[in-house]
């Protein structure tokens, strides 16, 4: 899991980050759970950053369970 945050942090957020994400950050829940968040201006923004990395998001599901969420996260005071 570790080589796993290091690449996010160290090769996709780097890259993503210069082609339009607002920002990213990866969360290890456990020895085997990661999730990250990133944020975009628009969906358009979004929809660019998930095909650069529809490869690699391919290859790294191989061998472990995905979930993509997404949609704009709402918080009402």
């Amino acid at each position: 899991m570790k080589m796993l945050i290091a690449y996010i942090e160290t090769t996709m957020f780097p890259r993503n980050l210069g082609a339009g994400q607002l920002s990213g950050e990866v969360f290890s829940m456990s020895q085997t759970e990661v999730f990250t968040v990133s944020r975009f201006n628009d969906k358009a923004a979004a929809d660019k950053i998930m095909g650069l990395m529809k490869d690699e998001l391919k290859e790294i599901s191989k061998g472990s369970k995905m979930t993509v969420l997404a949609g704009p996260l709402l918080i009402k005071g």
